[in-house]
Order: C-alpha cells, then sequence, then structure tokens
C-alpha cells in the first residue's frame, strides 16, 4: 500500500515535471532554428504586411515602443541598421505590441518620430509572444526562409556614449548575409517590458 503510494506520488511528479518544461517552452516563444508561421498585421499607415510578401529577405522585426525611452533610443541606431543592409535583402519593420499602446497613438508617435520604417500594430502581443520577445527595444531575426536565426538585444549599449559596443545584430546579419553561423542565437535583452 505504501510503496503503491510512493510510485504514484513519483509517477505524478514526474508528470508535473514534463508538463512544466513543455508549458517553459511554449511560453518561451519559438524556438531558434523553427521556422516561423506566417502574420498579417496592419502598420501605422494602414498597409498590411505578411510574412509571405519578404520570402526570400532576411526579415529583422524589432519590438519598439514611443513610450519606452530606451527604445527611443534606439530609433537612430535602428535606422543606421536599416540603412546599412536595406540593399542587401534586408527589411527592418517595426512591431508595436504593448497593450497600453493604441493604435491612433502608434501612429502618430511614429509620424513625429518620421521613422524611416514601417511600425507593425501588435495591439494583443500575439507576435511578441508567439516569437518570445519580451522587451522594447529588441529583435528578432528570420532569415530569408522564414526561420527565427537571432532573439535578442540589438546591442550591448544602452546609451551610444558606451563603450565597448557588441553590434549583436549586426554580427547576426553579417553571419547570415555571408553564409556563416551565427556568433550568438540569443542574448538578454534590456528596456521596458513588454505589456500584454
Amino acid at each position: 500500500m505504501v510503496m503503491n503510494r510512493i510510485l504514484a506520488v513519483c509517477r505524478l511528479a514526474a508528470f508535473l515535471t514534463i508538463n512544466f518544461a513543455a508549458l517553459n517552452s511554449l511560453l518561451a516563444g519559438a524556438q531558434i532554428g523553427a521556422k516561423v508561421a506566417g502574420f498579417r498585421l496592419t502598420d501605422a499607415g494602414g498597409t498590411v504586411h505578411t510574412l509571405e510578401e519578404y520570402t526570400g529577405k532576411i526579415v529583422v522585426l524589432e519590438f519598439w515602443s514611443f513610450k519606452c525611452p530606451v527604445s527611443l533610443a534606439y530609433d537612430e541606431r535602428v535606422a543606421a541598421l536599416q540603412a546599412k543592409y536595406r540593399n542587401r535583402g534586408v527589411v527592418v519593420l517595426a512591431v508595436a505590441s504593448n497593450k497600453n499602446e493604441s493604435p491612433v497613438e502608434v501612429r502618430r508617435n511614429a509620424e513625429n518620430l518620421n521613422l524611416p520604417f514601417p511600425v507593425l500594430l501588435d495591439p494583443d502581443g500575439a507576435l511578441a509572444e508567439r516569437l518570445g520577445a519580451t522587451h522594447t527595444p529588441s529583435v528578432v531575426i528570420l532569415d530569408s526562409s522564414g526561420t527565427l536565426r537571432y532573439r535578442g538585444a540589438i546591442d550591448n549599449n544602452k546609451r551610444t556614449d558606451e563603450h565597448g559596443r557588441i553590434p549583436y545584430a549586426e554580427e547576426a546579419l553579417d553571419a547570415l548575409l555571408a553564409g556563416r553561423p551565427l556568433p550568438q542565437t540569443e542574448t538578454n535583452t534590456f528596456g521596458c517590458t513588454i505589456k500584454r
């Protein structure tokens, strides 16, 4: 009788451990190396964007917020990233995933900031959740087949005047374009948490 109870408790513990691990992987978003299911999002100007329309291009999704000072501090760096790679088959799209930022506010702020890239509206945070994005600013990089290759920080400096900058996103793009393995596939993000 005691042995049966011990076995039952052990089975329950094993079941909970396996299911907790599965739940954690679901909550973490898509895994590096996994093909990403398509998306269909409208940008702040009303244009619809789908992942399928960018087939054959490397897609950089920057999770962006006009309420986050760290994200705003990265606008120029993301614009420079777009300028550096746009003629090499790379598309940069910002994604506004905070539930506390209305489409009207996102549109107005994107226009006022004169951002050179579209800002896609993800008001329920579904794309951010699916891709495992947790902070603004952060990036997810998909290769030309729509496979997740990098997720994390754009670089390691919150301010442009900091020394020792490691350009994580650029290193990932350079490796993808050269057909080399990425130096890092995930890095820690910082900034403001995405409000869901």
